[in-house]
């Protein structure tokens, strides 16, 4: 990373910050009531508001309008004071009823607004299927609302379907070029998927249209603290955190921040040190656990290597540390038990029941117990696939052979067929 990259994109921070701070007058308005909205804010939807305008533009005074049934009319407005009713009462919506009430406005007619607000009371009761379906009913009836295309993104990804989650932002960002909501949380999936530049791009892109995204704030802090750029880190979690109080992963945020800057410093002071030291075994196991604390996991084996070899292999805290690198780091148990049980013979007593290192070892037993138990199940369903298809050809071959001539003493070409006997029963089935 060059110091003109990282100055240029510190600039673009401070300007979406200054810009947030002082109400950014070009920016476009924020959609306000947008469900789509608060789930990029990762709320959820009983603290969101109805996502969906009153059908072609009505208003809640409308008595009629043109293309909708007056009777959908009036079930839609009776719908949309039920949630304004529940959120002045502040208490958690009734999800089941205000189910009921947008049923009855798309048995009534098919309006997109009613079955992508359907989606939302369903996606409230946790019925993820169903409310998947009506956020695409309402995609087919009205592409332009890009509050269903939005829903049904942040839907895919409560069920785990990354791709097909950001594909759906994807169109979303083509089709609605200003929306910020769409392009914060595809900024997440790039940031998950360790594609930080586009992550980057998409999160400075939402801040752009909205100053006000917490999630495009969180993004381009987690991506700053991936690249070790801790104090820009510090401050766009920071500006995140003065939008919204109550989020509970910016506190986690900052934390991770601030102690990888201290881990840092550590790793500065260290490395000072071990030039002029370099045989000093606890200074490099320092060094190596500054090292793992800031990103370079690698790096701190090489350092544990160098701090075994110049204590003599009598450092057993260096199993400990080589070990726990292993199991939360680099998800490999097999060395990490090693590594422990290295530690526990070089520590002398037997360990509490209840330490670190105990439950650590057993997590990695559980674990390999499990990648144990999925690849017996693994190979037990390709011998039954091999099983299945073996009878399957054997089945054929048996088949194949009822429709051919056959003679009564197994004779040659001259041989005439046999009459009046049934046919010879197939071959057994292998296996069986």
């Amino acid at each position: 990373m060059t110091a003109r990259r990282s100055i240029a994109r510190s600039g673009a921070v401070l300007a979406a910050i200054l810009a947030g701070a002082l109400g950014c007058a070009g920016a476009p308005p924020r959609p306000s009531g947008s469900t789509a909205t608060a789930a990029a804010a990762g709320a959820k939807p009983a603290a969101a508001k109805r996502a969906a305008a009153p059908p072609a533009g009505a208003d809640p005074g409308a008595i009629a309008v043109e293309g909708v049934p007056p009777r959908a009319q009036r079930l839609f407005e009776e719908a949309v004071r039920a949630e304004e009713e529940q959120k002045k009462l502040k208490v958690p919506p009734d999800w089941p009823y205000l189910e009921r009430k947008w049923r009855a406005v798309v048995d009534a007619a098919e309006l997109a607004e009613g079955h992508h607000n359907l989606g939302v009371a369903l996606e409230g009761q946790g019925k993820l299927g169903e409310a998947r379906a009506e956020y695409e009913r309402a995609r087919e009836l009205k592409p332009a609302l890009r509050q269903a295309a939005v829903n049904l993104g942040v839907l895919l990804e409560k069920q785990g379907d990354a791709r097909a989650a950001a594909q759906v932002y994807a169109q979303c960002v083509r089709d609605f070029p200003e929306d910020a909501v769409a392009r914060a949380r595809l900024a997440r999936l790039y940031l998950v998927s360790g594609q930080l530049d586009e992550a980057w791009r998409l999160a400075r892109e939402a801040l752009v249209r909205e100053p006000r995204s917490v999630g495009a704030y969180k993004v381009m802090a987690r991506v700053a603290l991936q690249r070790n750029e801790l104090d820009l880190a510090k401050l766009v979690a920071l500006r995140a955190q003065k939008l919204d109080a109550t989020d509970p992963e910016l506190p986690t945020l900052l934390d991770g921040a601030l102690r990888k800057q201290a881990w840092g410093i550590v790793a500065e002071h260290a490395a000072a040190i071990l030039k002029v030291d370099p045989s000093n075994a606890q200074v490099q196991l320092v060094h190596g656990l500054a090292l793992r604390y800031t990103g370079k996991p690698d790096d701190a084996l090489a350092a544990y290597a160098r701090a075994e070899k110049a204590s003599g292999g009598r450092l057993a805290e260096v199993h400990l540390a080589r070990g726990v690198l292993y199991a939360r780091v680099k998800a490999e148990c097999e060395p990490a038990l090693a590594e422990l049980k290295a530690y526990q013979d070089r520590a002398g007593p037997m360990l509490p029941e209840g330490s670190q290192v105990v439950k650590l070892q057993r997590e990695c037993e559980a674990q390999l117990e499990e990648n144990r138990k999925a690849a017996e199940a693994a190979k037990q369903m390709q011998a039954e696939a091999a099983r299945q298809a073996a009878e399957k050809a054997a089945k054929g071959a048996a088949k194949g052979d009822d429709g051919k001539p056959k003679s009564v003493n197994g004779g040659g070409a001259g041989a005439a067929p046999s009459e009046g006997r049934a046919p010879a029963p197939p071959a057994p089935n292998p296996g069986r």
